[in-house]
């Protein structure tokens, strides 16, 4: 099946909700590197996000031209390859300092591809 730039966007709003959600209780970059499933699931969720964008056309990943993906699917192709060499502290980075505002870009380029496609 061939996606569209929606269904991407919509993956990847839902995949920076669901870091979201795993990283409820985790207040410090401590409690982040002692929780093995929070930091799994971390991971997987950065890699997500970069296979996702690194699976648009480069026509779309015009559209969503954000100042953090080349860093995203930069970490990976580290992390994807390279696991057992993970530094969490950086991963913890990541999650608090680029992923919010990922997911608030993400957010605003779906709110104008659905002004976009309802005439608004």
């Amino acid at each position: 099946m061939k996606y569209s730039g929606w269904d991407y966007i919509d993956h990847m709003i839902d995949t920076c909700k669901e870091l979201n959600e795993c990283m409820q209780g985790i207040l410090t970059e401590d409690d982040f590197i002692n929780s093995v499933l929070v930091r799994r699931a971390a991971v997987m969720c950065l890699l997500d996000l970069g296979e996702l964008f690194s699976g648009l056309g480069d026509d779309e990943k015009n559209l969503y031209v954000c100042d953090h993906w080349h860093r995203i699917i930069g970490f990976r192709n580290r992390s994807a390859h390279g696991y057992h060499t993970m530094d969490f502290k950086l991963v913890y980075s990541i999650v608090v300092n680029r992923v919010p505002p990922i997911y608030e870009f993400l957010k605003q380029q779906q709110a104008r591809l659905h002004d976009t496609s309802t005439g608004n």
